[in-house]
C-alpha cells in the first residue's frame, strides 16, 4: 500500500458523493506502476508470503476475493455483486472501497445492509448483448473517467473498473496478476460445463453456484486485448500480463516476477 492511500481516503470520507470523491483520486499515482490483481487460477502460482512481501509497497487495485489473502497491500478493492461474499474489513481501514453496480437496487443493497464503500460506479449499456460492450464494440475511449463517470459494460470488472480507475490514477504501466479471462476452447463448455475461473475453492462463496464467465463473453473479451493493448499504447500506457494461462492476444507481454515464485496458493 502506498503511504497517500490513507490520506485520500479520509478526503473522500469527508464528502458527499461518489463523484467527488472519485476525483480525489485523479493523478495522485501519477506515471506510476499498478499491480492489478484478479481472482484466476493462475494466481496459485505464487508464493503468498512472497507475493506480499512484493507488493507492500507497490499501487495495487485488487479485484473482489484478492483482499482475503492481499488485506494488508490492497489500495483500491473493487467489488460487485458477481461471486459477492462479505468481506471482513477489520484489520486495514485504510483501503479505498469502490464498488461497481448495475442494477437499480444495487446502491440501496450496499447502504441497506451497511457495506463499506467509499464510491460507486454505476454500468451502463448493460442491456445484455456482449456487443455493446467495451470488448465488443473495441470503443476503448469510452475507458477513460475523464469521458464519462457512469461506466461501460466491460463484460468484466478489468475493463469497468480496474483499467480505468488505473489510468484515472494516472498510472503508465499497468502489471495484472490472476487476470486469466477464460477459456476460449467450446470443448471446455460441453454438457453445460463452464471450467473454473478462480483461484479459490468454491466453499468460499458458500458452496453456490459461482459466476464463471462463458464461452461468449471469454471470445469478446479475448478478442479485444489486440485493440486495448493499441489503445494503452496510444496513450503512452505500457500493459503486461503474468499470467501462464491468459490467453489474451500474443501481443501483448507476457512476463514473471522471480520474487513471488513457488507456489504456496494451492490450498485455496
Amino acid at each position: 500500500m502506498k503511504k497517500n492511500t490513507p490520506i485520500i481516503k479520509q478526503k473522500m470520507l469527508s464528502l458527499d458523493n461518489s463523484l467527488e470523491r472519485l476525483q480525489q483520486l485523479k493523478n495522485q499515482y501519477k506515471d506510476q506502476t499498478v499491480y492489478i490483481i484478479g481472482t484466476g487460477p493462475s494466481l496459485k502460482n505464487y508464493n503468498l508470503i512472497k507475493l506480499k512481501n512484493f507488493l507492500k509497497d507497490k499501487f495495487v487495485i485488487g479485484i473482489k476475493q484478492s483482499y482475503d489473502i492481499l488485506e494488508d497491500v490492497i489500495d483500491i478493492h473493487l467489488l460487485n455483486f458477481c461471486n459477492y461474499t462479505p468481506i471482513k474489513y477489520n484489520k486495514i481501514k485504510n483501503t479505498i472501497i469502490s464498488w461497481i453496480v448495475f442494477t437499480p437496487d444495487h446502491p440501496y443493497n450496499i447502504i441497506n445492509n451497511n457495506i463499506p464503500h467509499d464510491f460507486m460506479l454505476p454500468i451502463y449499456r448493460n442491456n445484455g448483448d456482449y456487443y455493446n460492450t467495451i470488448a465488443g464494440k473495441k470503443d476503448f475511449e469510452n475507458l477513460l473517467i475523464e469521458n464519462s463517470f457512469d461506466r461501460p459494460w466491460g463484460p468484466g470488472i478489468m475493463y469497468e473498473g480496474g483499467i480505468p480507475l488505473a489510468l484515472y490514477c494516472g498510472c503508465k504501466k499497468i502489471i495484472t496478476l490472476g487476470w486469466d479471462i477464460g477459456s476460449i476452447d467450446p470443448d471446455d463448455y460441453k454438457n453445460n460445463k463452464s471450467p473454473h475461473s478462480h483461484f479459490y475453492k468454491s466453499e468460499l462463496i458458500n458452496n453456490k453456484t459461482k459466476d464463471n464467465i462463458g464461452y461468449e463473453e471469454a471470445t469478446i473479451v479475448v478478442n479485444s486485448t489486440e485493440y486495448l493493448y493499441k489503445f494503452l499504447q496510444n496513450i503512452n500506457v505500457e500493459l503486461n500480463i503474468v499470467s501462464d494461462i491468459n490467453p489474451a492476444h500474443k501481443s501483448i507481454p507476457r512476463i514473471e516476477i522471480p520474487e513471488i515464485q513457488n507456489n504456496l496458493l494451492n490450498t485455496l
